[in-house]
């Protein structure tokens, strides 16, 4: 039945939109000499040059504190395997307390590896915002220097031609 509703729902809204289609864009139809430009945002945002350098700046950033991060899960790692090793052999209070040792390095290690996770998604989020606002910028300025009418920026299917994503890209790489 619930099929049967989306089917008719379906056909219905195709019938209006040929019946209403061509009449809606007569009149909504841009005037004669308009230009449109698309720019794709997402693009710019990730494949840029200007995207990539900052990308591999934050990377650079944060590479210290991650070797850091890697020493000692190493040493958290030799720890437990050489008290896995000596375990038959220690007392009991030294066995509780290299277990212990071994439990308070691996809390510190997922302490700073959620730190440096939410330090880096911050920092990232940081630039993005920054980069996505000079995007904006330029994109404002399009219209002025481009000679257009209208900029999309989201589009579900355009024509090549009118995609100036990489003037946009180099004007985002000054």
């Amino acid at each position: 039945m619930k099929q049967h509703l989306k089917h008719a729902a379906a056909a219905c809204f195709a019938l209006g939109l040929a019946v209403c289609g061509p009449a809606g864009a007569q009149n909504n139809a841009a005037p004669p000499g308009a230009r449109i430009v698309v720019v794709n945002v997402e693009r710019l945002l990730v494949d840029s040059k200007r995207a990539r350098a900052v990308a591999a700046a934050i990377e650079a950033e944060f590479a210290p504190r991650r070797q850091q991060i890697q020493a000692q899960l190493r040493q958290l790692r030799e720890m437990s395997d050489k008290l896995a090793q000596d375990a038959p052999h220690l007392d009991d209070r030294e066995q509780l307390a290299r277990s212990r040792a071994v439990g308070e390095l691996e809390r510190s290690v997922r302490r700073a590896q959620e730190r440096i996770r939410d330090d880096f998604d911050e920092r990232t989020a940081a630039e993005r915002a920054a980069l996505a606002e000079r995007i904006h910028d330029i994109i404002t300025r399009l219209p002025a220097q481009q000679g257009v009418d209208v900029v999309l920026t989201r589009t579900v299917w355009h024509r090549p031609q009118l995609d100036v994503t990489d003037k946009a890209a180099a004007m985002l790489d000054r």
